[in-house]
């Protein structure tokens, strides 16, 4: 048994790779790669734009912003509609808290145990033959983010709203990372537009609170075992 060097891909051989050399054409796919916390952003990201929200046939651009640029961000929305600025309307998102655990104690990962196995089947001069992996549970987690519209007009957000919930109609929406599907849902929705303050340009600013109930998964815990081709087994009868 040996680990699996680092960085080793292993979820994904080359579809001309595969098909060559495999007789059987099964899938390419077997078990996923690494998931990190980067990766649940840019699924996260990738949902929300591909939601492809228009406003006078324009689609309403998405923005991630990282916790450094938030404050820079804040600062200056109220001036985002010069020359090389971004028009209104448009959406932000940004985690708003660091990864938890999921709060599911029966989800969490028991200490040393493996939890899945996978059969890869490969071929070499001697004929098809397999390799083994022993998989560790996926590490649960909750991530939090805020999802922010901004725009002029209240005919905009409506729209906007509208097709956002339209998406949650089944209460959880999914992202994608390689086939693997986590869910999100909306913990809550706000009115952020500061009324009080008649003397700046007046933006209509809704939050939506969301979570992702995701996990990660690192290939270094992945444990390979050798497997074993079938064995041809010659029987001479001593005639002698």
């Amino acid at each position: 048994m040996k680990r699996i060097s680092p960085g080793k891909q292993l979820s994904r051989i080359r579809d001309e790779d595969w098909f060559e050399e495999n007789q059987l054409k099964n899938q390419t796919t077997f078990f996923p790669r690494s998931i990190k916390f980067q990766d649940i952003d840019e699924a996260t990201l990738k949902w929300f734009k591909g939601r492809d929200i228009k406003i006078d046939n324009r689609i309403v651009p998405v923005i991630f912003l990282t916790p450094e640029k938030w404050g820079e961000f804040k600062n200056s929305w109220k001036n985002m509609d010069g020359d090389r600025n971004i028009k209104y309307p448009y959406i932000t998102i940004r985690r708003s808290s660091s990864p938890s655990l999921a709060q599911n104690p029966i989800k969490g990962r028991i200490p040393g145990r493996k939890f899945t196995s996978y059969k890869i089947p490969f071929y070499t001069n001697n004929g098809p033959t397999y390799k083994y992996y022993r998989v560790p549970q996926p590490i649960k987690i909750d991530l939090e983010y805020e999802i922010r519209v901004l725009t002029h007009y209240i005919s905009d957000i409506n729209i906007i709203n509208e097709t956002l919930l339209k998406h949650f109609a089944s209460l959880n929406a999914y992202l994608d990372i390689d086939k693997h599907y986590m869910p999100m849902n909306i913990e809550s929705v706000s009115d952020e537009t500061d009324s009080d303050n008649l003397e700046d340009e007046r933006v209509i600013h809704t939050l939506y609170s969301i979570q992702v109930r995701g996990y990660i998964i690192d290939e270094k815990e992945f444990e390979e075992i050798i497997g074993v081709s079938s064995v041809l087994v010659n029987i001479e009868e001593d005639t002698s």
